[in-house]
């Protein structure tokens, strides 16, 4: 005698995963629009409230809440209009785009600069790098699209694998042994993981850019002899990452400025980038033409 089968219940977290909008949430989220979401949910409530709707206005408080957790925001559109508030806003500039408690702490006990790569001393445009790299066989073409070539690929994912394995401080001794410029390496850590290069000016370096970069120059390393083209290769080769080489987590899209704006032009487009929204560190960004 067959039985049908029971209905399977919904997980809640997978309901509330399914709801969630990484890019407006986590590391992506802006603050002054939360703040302006909730203040609105909250006037709505109170509004119900005055005018004895006490079981409306409490599902309006918790569903609006809800939402905004959620999503980033509750007013539809607020991203797109957003901007255009601060810039007319009489607010302070700095309240929108100042320093983050982290930033700040960590400057003031490191006194350093955060540093986006390794090859940000070599002088190599895009175009010249992609182009040495699919000379050498090293990316190919598909459609419009590029990939690392399949066994560059693998050798690249594994050695990530083993990089991400090692302590903070192992994966440091090893970047300095394996690059010569890189002077000094040690680990720091605060609400993240870096390494910190050179020992005078000090540079932060995030954990998942170190170990993808030098996952890279080493596999790179067995098909281009040129230096500086393997450094700016393995910068490269970030854009190809789909998920975060140290924790595993889906990179999500983002964008060098936050919703609330920035400082752009009126005719200029924010960088696209990848964030890793665990590690709450960007790993790629997409750098658009300013013409």
């Amino acid at each position: 005698m067959n039985r049908e089968s029971a209905p399977q219940e919904s997980d809640p977290m997978e309901v509330l995963e399914t709801l969630s909008d990484e890019s407006y949430t986590g590391v992506n989220r802006c603050w002054p629009c939360t703040v302006l979401n909730l203040g609105l949910v909250g006037l709505l409530a109170l509004f119900l409230r005055a005018r004895k709707r006490s079981l409306l206005s409490l599902l309006v408080a918790v569903v609006g809440v809800a939402v905004v957790y959620l999503r980033g925001y509750l007013v539809p559109y607020t991203p797109e209009f957003a901007p255009r508030l601060v810039a007319i806003s009489p607010v302070p500039d700095e309240w929108f785009h100042g320093e983050s408690a982290h930033d700040a702490a960590t400057q003031e006990a490191m006194a350093h600069e955060e540093r986006d790569s390794l090859a940000e001393d070599v002088e190599l445009d895009g175009e010249t790098i992609l182009r040495e790299l699919s000379a050498a066989g090293v990316i190919e073409l598909e459609g419009e699209r590029l990939f690392p070539e399949a066994s560059v690929d693998t050798a690249w994912h594994d050695r990530m694998d083993e990089l991400a394995a090692e302590s903070l401080d192992s994966l440091s001794t090893t970047l300095q042994a394996s690059l010569e410029q890189v002077g000094h390496a040690e680990p720091y850590v605060d609400d993240a993981e870096w390494v910190v290069l050179g020992s005078e000016h000090k540079q932060l370096l995030p954990r998942p850019v170190v170990v993808a970069e030098l996952a890279a120059y080493e596999v790179l390393g067995e098909r281009l002899d040129d230096e500086g083209l393997r450094i700016a290769g393995a910068e490269a080769f970030r854009m190809f990452l789909d998920s975060c080489p140290v924790c595993g987590s889906e990179l999500v899209e983002s964008s060098s400025v936050s919703c609330c704006g920035g400082h752009l032009g009126p005719r200029q487009d924010p960088d696209e980038t990848l964030v890793c929204p665990t590690c709450e560190q960007r790993l790629y960004t997409f750098e658009l033409d300013d013409n």
